[in-house]
C-alpha cells in the first residue's frame, strides 16, 4: 500500500467516525473500516439511549456515500438491513432474536451459545456438579 493510499484510508475512517458521531451513534456497538473504495459497517447502529428511524439511517448512508474516495458501503448490521438500489436506499429494521441481555458484537454461527452466570459458586461445587452429571449419564 502506498503512503498516500494509507493516509487517505485513515482520513476516510476519520470522516466516517465524524459522520457516525454527528448522528449520536453508540460507537461501542458499531465497527467501521474503509478498504479500497468501500466502507464496511458491522454491529448495531443505535444511539446510546435508543434506536434510529429508517430515515435517519438513510441520512447516515447518504452522508457516508458522499465522502471523498467512497464508491460503496457494505452494511452488515445486526439491527438494520440496508441495501442500495440505484440512487435510493432500501432500509428495514431487523427483528431482534436475542434476549434483553444481548451483548455488542454477538455474532457467529447459529450454534453459538452464551451462558449467563447469575450466582457465584465455588470451584469445588462446580467440579462436584460436573462429576455427578457425568456419573448419571453412565
Amino acid at each position: 500500500m502506498r503512503q498516500d493510499e494509507q493516509v487517505s484510508r485513515y482520513e476516510v475512517n476519520r470522516n466516517v467516525r465524524m459522520v457516525i458521531t454527528r448522528h449520536d451513534a453508540d460507537l461501542t456497538r458499531i465497527d467501521y473500516s474503509f478498504m479500497g473504495s468501500t466502507i464496511y459497517l458491522n454491529g448495531d447502529l443505535v444511539r446510546p439511549n435508543g434506536d434510529f428511524t429508517a430515515q435517519e439511517i438513510e441520512n447516515i448512508a447518504k452522508e457516508l456515500s458522499a465522502l471523498p474516495r467512497v464508491r460503496s458501503i457494505q452494511f452488515d448490521l445486526n439491527n438494520w438491513l440496508v441495501d442500495a438500489s440505484g440512487d435510493s436506499w432500501q432500509i428495514s429494521r431487523v427483528k431482534k432474536t436475542a434476549g434483553p441481555r444481548e451483548t455488542a458484537h454477538q455474532t457467529g454461527v447459529a450454534d453459538d451459545t452464551t451462558v449467563i452466570i447469575e450466582k457465584e459458586e465455588g470451584l469445588q461445587d462446580v467440579i462436584d456438579d460436573i462429576e455427578k452429571t457425568l456419573k448419571s449419564k453412565d
